[in-house]
């Protein structure tokens, strides 16, 4: 099933910012080291965009690309499976933009 997602806050710049609207893929398959997914921050339980960076047994690390701007595995620690939400497909808006 396909999403919309909207990026606040700047931890994914350059990458995504603030206000860019995304398509997400909603999964089940386990994320790959890479790939750049909404899922639940773990403490806050607010939706998040953040890249895959490794993974540690059962749980993922994950890390936004301006970690100056990042609250991310850094301060909340490996991520379970099930708090992955869906896989960014692309972004759509603003129209010059898309990716």
């Amino acid at each position: 099933m396909i999403a919309r997602f909207e990026v606040a806050g700047a931890s994914m710049e350059p990458t995504l910012r603030a206000g860019q609207r995304l398509l997400i893929l909603r999964s089940r398959r386990a994320p790959h080291v890479g790939e750049v997914w909404v899922l639940r921050e773990p403490v806050r339980g607010l939706l998040a965009v953040k890249r895959v960076q490794a993974r540690v047994g059962d749980a993922f690390e994950v890390r936004g690309d301006n970690v100056s701007a990042s609250t991310d595995s850094a301060a909340f620690g490996p991520v379970e499976r099930a708090r992955f939400v869906g896989r960014v497909l692309c972004r759509y808006r603003p129209w010059g933009r898309v990716r």
